[in-house]
């Protein structure tokens, strides 16, 4: 299948630089094998489609990405707050429903990354094994930022990303991260400043995580 690749450019915040990522559109033939990435917040209509639609604007080819809420408004959009955010980076949110957390979806991920320590615990209750590949996104940003990319250039992004899930994990009792650096607040029904801060938080991570998959 030949699929167009449309470049576009972003700040990487905590790199302090900007790189150039291609944002590959959906390319169905590689889903059914790709890694599946699993966003986690509360209802699964502001945080966790937030951060799977941007994971998915760049990674669409190479992993699945979806989300999922552990009190999910079942069936709402995105919060029209966050996709006008969305919308300002050229991002999707068509043929979106929220949806329930399940172990089934908890068994299928090869890495979940959740808005809050509190969501991270609700997932490990559901299937204890996930402790291994279960992260705050902040914190797996944090853990990807200190990974050694020269170690990760030869390899895809489906190699990466086992890669630094175990760097992640191995490395979690080692990085003593406060509430305020691992957790992204929670904005539904707050303010436009509110949702701001929010985004900006999950464009930061996403942006670090999406760097170290995809550098060269």
């Amino acid at each position: 299948m030949v699929v167009s690749r449309i470049l576009t450019t972003v700040t990487l915040h905590n790199h302090g630089e900007t790189g150039a990522f291609t944002h590959d559109p959906q390319d169905e033939t590689t889903m059914t094998t790709a890694p599946h990435i699993l966003a986690v917040c509360t209802g699964n209509i502001c945080r966790s489609p937030a951060i799977e639609r941007l994971l998915s604007f760049y990674l669409s080819r190479s992993c699945r990405i979806s989300s999922a809420g552990t009190g999910a408004v079942v069936g709402a959009p995105i919060a029209s707050p966050m996709a006008a955010h969305l919308h300002s980076r050229h991002v999707s949110t068509s043929k979106f429903a929220a949806r329930q957390i399940t172990t089934g979806l908890i068994d299928d991920a090869d890495l979940i990354v959740t808005a809050t320590r509190e969501h991270r615990s609700t997932v490990v209750a559901l299937q204890p094994l996930a402790m291994r590949y279960t992260f705050t996104l902040k914190e797996f940003a944090h853990s990807a930022a200190s990974a050694d990319l020269a170690t990760l250039g030869p390899l895809s992004v489906a190699e990466r990303l086992t890669l630094l899930t175990e760097h992640a994990y191995k490395a979690r009792p080692r990085m003593h991260l406060t509430g305020a650096q691992m957790d992204i607040p929670d904005p539904f029904q707050g303010t436009d400043e509110i949702y701001e801060v929010a985004f900006d938080m999950i464009f930061k991570a996403v942006s670090t995580i999406v760097y170290q998959l995809t550098a060269k």
